[in-house]
C-alpha cells in the first residue's frame, strides 16, 4: 500500500544561512493559511522542533539516518503525519553533511531520499552574483538521487541583487529560484548551544513577522504545489513500541526552563508502554509527586543554577528518591543536576549532590556528536553488551570527587574519559542523549526494572 503525505523539506547549503528562519517562517505562514502542518527536524537537535512546536502547534519529531534506519524513519514520519494536510521537514547544517567525511549516513540528503521529499534549498547569497551560480550547480549534481526542486536566496542586499543573483542561478544551473529574501532586521536570539528554546519567551510576535517575510519575498503557493506533488511512499508497519498499553507506572519527568531537551518519540513510547507521565517543575515545585521512576533530560541548567540551587526543598526531595533504590534516568543537563554542584562564571551553585562530581562550564564546547557506546553491564535502560547509538553536546566538564562507576564504554564520542553513563542504585546518568528509535528496547527495559507495588 502507497500513502500519498504532501511533504517538503528545507535544507541549508551550510549552518547559519537562514534555515531555521525560512522553515519556521513557511510553517507558520502555512498555518496561517489554515493547513494542518506536521514538523520533522533532521538530525539530533532539541531546540528547534521546540520552535516547531510553537510555530504550528503540533510537536516536532527528530529524524536521524545515524540514530535510526531507513524503517524507523518513515514510520515515524507516517504517523504523525498521517492526520496533517502538509508536513515541512526542515534539514540540519549542510545538505551532504553527514556523521563523516565520507559517508551519507546522518546527512539531510539521506534523509530525504529516504523518504523520497522533495528539498528546497536555502543559500546565503550576500557580497556574491554569479558565484551563486556555481555553488547551487554543484549541489545539483553532486547526487542527483536528492530531488531538489528549487533554491531561496537569502540576504539579499537590493532589487537590483536579487535580479542578478536569480538570473544566474536560473540561467546557468537550471535550478528554479522560489524566492529571493532581503536582509531584514530579524533576531533569532542564540547561545551556547544553538538558538535559545522557545518556551523561554513569546514568541509569536516573531514567528508571524517570519510568517509576513515568507509570504512577502518566497513563492509559497508553489511550494505548496510541489510538496502535494511529491512522490508517493511505500507504507510501513506501525512500530510495536508505540502499541498502547495500559498504565501502570507513574513516571516524573521534570520539563521546565533548565529541563527541556526530550525527543518527542521517547515521551510518546513511554505514554504507549506503560507509564503515567506527570510533569515536575524543578524552579517552581516543591515535591515531587508520588512515582515510579524519574527521568530528568538535557537543558540548561547552568543558565538557571542560582535559581536551582534556592529551591532546595526539590533537591533535597529528588536527592532521596534517587537515595530510595528507585530508578532515575539523567541526560546531560539532568547528569549535572545530579552531581554536587555547578561552576560557572559567576560562582558555584549547590545541585541535588547525590553523583560524587561537580560540572564546570568552558567557553568552548567540551564534546559535540554522534555517540556510540558498549554496554558494560545490566543497567535500567540496556542489557550488558548491547549497542548504543546516541548524541552528545555540551560546554561542561566534570570534575570527580570520589569513585565512580561507569555503564558504558565510549566507542564514539568522548562522553567522560572514554567512558559514561554514572551508576549509583539505580541511578543512571549520562552525557548521551538517546532516542528510543536507535534503541527500542529502552523503554521495555526501564518498565522492567520498576517495582511496582
Amino acid at each position: 500500500m502507497y500513502l500519498d503525505i504532501p511533504r517538503i523539506a528545507i535544507a541549508g547549503i551550510k549552518s547559519k544561512v537562514g534555515k531555521t528562519m525560512v522553515s519556521i517562517g513557511i510553517m507558520r505562514a502555512l498555518r496561517n493559511r489554515g493547513y494542518s502542518v506536521q514538523p520533522f527536524k533532521v538530525g539530533p537537535d532539541f531546540i528547534d522542533p521546540g520552535f516547531h512546536y510553537f510555530a504550528t502547534g503540533r510537536k516536532s519529531r527528530n529524524i536521524d539516518s545515524f540514530m535510526m534506519d531507513s524503517y524507523s524513519i518513515l514510520e515515524t514520519f507516517q504517523r504523525n503525519s498521517k492526520d496533517a494536510d502538509i508536513a515541512v521537514i526542515e534539514g540540519k547544517t549542510g545538505l551532504f553533511d553527514s556523521h563523516d567525511a565520507v559517508e551519507e549516513e546522518g546527512s539531510t540528503a539521506h534523509v530525504c531520499k529516504i523518504l523520497k521529499a522533495p528539498v528546497m534549498l536555502v543559500a546565503d547569497v550576500e557580497r556574491m552574483s554569479r558565484t551563486a551560480a556555481a555553488m547551487i550547480y554543484g549541489y545539483k549534481v553532486f547526487d542527483r538521487d536528492v530531488d531538489i526542486k528549487g533554491v531561496i536566496l537569502n540576504k539579499i542586499g537590493n532589487p537590483r541583487h536579487a535580479e542578478r543573483v536569480k538570473m544566474a542561478v536560473e540561467k546557468l544551473t537550471g535550478v528554479k529560484v522560489f524566492g529571493t529574501i532581503p536582509r531584514e532586521n530579524i533576531d533569532m536570539p542564540y547561545r551556547h548551544l544553538g538558538l535559545v528554546p522557545a518556551h523561554e519567551k513569546e514568541y509569536e510576535i516573531l514567528f508571524d513577522k517570519l510568517a509576513r517575510v515568507v509570504e512577502k519575498y518566497i513563492d509559497v503557493d508553489s511550494l505548496i504545489e510541489i510538496a502535494y506533488k511529491a512522490e508517493r511512499m511505500e507504507m510501513v508497519e506501525p512500530n510495536p513500541i508505540f502499541n498502547q498499553r495500559e498504565s501502570m507506572v507513574r513516571m516524573g519527568v521534570l520539563m521546565d526552563k533548565p529541563f527541556s531537551f526530550y525527543y518527542q518519540d521517547n515521551l510518546d513510547a513511554f505514554s504507549c508502554g506503560g507509564f503515567e507521565i506527570v510533569y515536575v517543575d524543578s524552579l517552581k515545585d516543591r515535591k515531587i509527586p508520588e512515582v515510579d521512576f524519574l527521568y530528568i533530560g538535557g537543558g540548561f541548567p547552568e543558565v538557571f543554577a542560582e535559581e536551582l540551587e534556592k529551591n532546595s526543598a526539590i533537591r533535597e526531595q529528588i536527592y532521596e528518591f534517587c537515595d530510595s533504590g528507585k530508578p532515575v534516568y539523567a541526560e546531560c543537563g539532568g547528569l549535572m543536576y545530579l552531581g554536587e554542584s555547578i561552576i560557572t562564571e559567576n560562582g558555584e551553585y549547590e545541585m541535588v549532590g547525590f553523583l560524587p562530581f561537580k560540572t564546570e562550564m568552558n567557553r568552548r564546547f567540551h564534546a559535540l556528536g554522534y555517540t556510540v557506546y558498549e554496554s558494560l553491564r545490566d543497567t535500567i535502560i540496556s542489557r550488558r553488551g548491547d549497542v548504543l547509538k546516541g548524541h552528545e553536546f555540551h560546554y561542561s566538564r566534570l570534575i570527580p570527587l570520589g569513585d565512580i562507576e561507569f555503564a558504558f564504554r565510549v566507542l564514539r564520542g568522548r562522553g567522560i574519559n572514554g567512558y559514561d553513563g554514572i551508576v549509583k542504585n539505580s541511578t543512571l546518568a549520562c552525557y548521551q542523549h538517546l532516542n528510543v528509535l536507535s534503541y527500542p528496547d529502552f523503554v521495555k527495559n526501564i518498565f522492567e526494572n520498576v517495582n511496582i507495588d
